[in-house]
């Protein structure tokens, strides 16, 4: 079979295989989507060259190229994981639905001439964060971009929970899928492993997905999907950008531990500094340490509230988690 007819075969397969996917998810209705040509993403990242890789994962890798003098990040699911086939339209139809929030990455359009399709969204100059909530350069993020990148990640799970005809579930809400632009602007994405919870439905029973260190206990053993998987998730994002450690980190003796174990222990005996990051402690001029102390604790707080700590004064909705943040924001 000759190059063009694989890419047109591939594109009108991928083009009904999306269509069927936004049926499904939006009832069709849905913003309009631009298709690029194999041509321009593989002039855009020089051939999907090692150079040009922003991020990579065990299903996809992100790219940095220019598209029309515009610079993107493309999103290359690897042919490898074939199974991931319903997943990589998912994530573009939510995608697209998410697209006009200020705190989701924008997506610019979509290549299906390849064997599974790629994304094409807006540049960010900072990228994706790291496991450790940190960014590539390695430059330390001050106390108010560690909450502002809260805040505004929360803005966004609201957003996808109650801006639709029926709550859609991220399932997947980890430091590696929030992006940072040049104005330190967070911005979420990767909504492959999305799920819509009926109208008049408490939850859906599905498998488990998501990274170890994030997934919700009660998702894990009775796979009921619900708000509260997200809000799970996100309170460990916010443990991980107060301590500055990863979900899941070395201890002491070199041994795997969860980070929520680990500031459990240390609330047992009473403690909190050991849980923030130094860094946070630095105070520069204008800023008070009284009030940073309060933001602190109050963050510590609801972030345990979200993880359900001992199970006591849990959050309900990520509304009220936005407008905790909120609130937090204005204790400086």
């Amino acid at each position: 079979m000759s190059k063009n007819k694989k890419k047109n075969r591939s594109d009108l397969t991928n083009g009904g295989i999306l269509l069927e996917e936004l049926i499904v998810s939006f009832d069709g209705k849905t913003n309009p989507i631009r298709c690029f040509s194999s041509d321009q993403i593989l002039k855009a990242t020089d051939n999907f060259s090692e150079s040009r890789v922003i991020s990579s994962w065990g299903y996809f890798i992100w790219y940095r190229g220019v598209i029309e003098d515009r610079p993107v990040s493309i999103k290359k699911w690897s042919s490898q994981n074939l199974s991931s086939f319903t997943e990589a339209y998912r994530d573009i139809s939510v995608s697209s639905q998410m697209s006009g929030h200020k705190n989701a990455l924008k997506l610019l359009g979509c290549c299906l001439e390849f064997d599974l399709p790629a994304l094409v969204c807006e540049y960010t100059e900072h990228g994706p964060l790291n496991r450790d909530g940190g960014i590539s350069s390695g430059e330390v993020l001050p106390w108010k971009v560690r909450l502002k990148i809260a805040k505004e990640i929360a803005s966004s799970v609201t957003y996808l929970h109650t801006a639709f005809p029926e709550a859609i579930i991220h399932r997947n809400i980890n430091p590696t899928n929030i992006f940072i632009d040049e104005n330190w602007t967070a911005k979420l994405s990767d909504f492959w492993f999305c799920v819509a919870i009926p109208e008049g439905e408490l939850y859906v029973e599905d498998d488990v997905k998501g990274v170890i260190g994030f997934v919700d206990p009660d998702y894990y053993w009775t796979m009921k999907v619900t708000e509260k998987v997200d809000i799970y998730s996100f309170g460990v994002v916010m443990l991980v950008l107060l301590s500055g450690r990863a979900a899941v980190f070395n201890g002491p003796d070199e041994t795997p531990m969860s980070l929520n174990d680990h500031v459990s222990e240390i609330m047992e005996k009473g403690g909190f500094e050991e849980i923030v990051d130094k860094e946070i402690w630095n105070v520069s001029a204008g800023d008070d340490l009284v009030s940073r102390r309060s933001q602190v604790e109050a963050f510590l707080r609801l972030a345990l509230r979200c993880v359900r700590y001992k199970k006591v004064d849990t959050v309900s909705s990520m509304i009220e988690v936005a407008k905790e943040l909120k609130f937090i924001e204005k204790l400086s």
